[in-house]
């Protein structure tokens, strides 16, 4: 019979294993350079198309030359850019680059290779097993 100490054994090399993906990870698309909030305002971006740096400062509620700041770090941290919009030149839209792309993609990468790393270790049996698992101790 597992005991209490058996389980907090397996769940820290699970933890171990899940952070060595992050690392290899962060290390592959130059997360490293970024902060918390960075990470978080490039999240921000890519869920909303043709973002304005009012719309920005309007979710972040913020000041737009605070915006303008933290968009200004992103292009240099080479993230984002602005693209003027065709219709009025006195609106820009602040973009991902193809870098904030997969740094905003990050914890979906994460869990791609955590799956694969799992899935090369079991069997297809243990696989579903393991699946089933997952889903009741997620529905706790």
């Amino acid at each position: 019979m597992a005991t209490r100490a058996q389980l907090l054994e397996a769940l820290a090399r699970f933890n171990d294993r899940y952070e060595r993906c992050h690392m290899e990870l962060s290390s592959e698309i130059q997360i490293s350079e970024l902060k918390i909030k960075q990470f978080h305002y490039l999240e921000i971006i890519s869920k909303n198309s043709y973002l304005t740096f009012s719309r920005f400062a309007e979710i972040l509620g913020i000041s737009k030359p605070s915006v303008t700041s933290i968009v200004n770090q992103l292009i240099r941290l080479e993230c984002v850019r602005k693209s003027q919009c065709s219709q009025d030149g006195r609106r820009f839209y602040i973009e991902l680059s193809a870098k904030g792309e997969k740094i905003a993609s990050f914890n979906e990468l994460k869990r791609g290779r955590l799956a694969e790393t799992i899935m090369s270790a079991l069997t297809e049996r243990e696989t579903e097993l393991f699946i089933s698992l997952i889903k009741k101790v997620a529905n706790i």
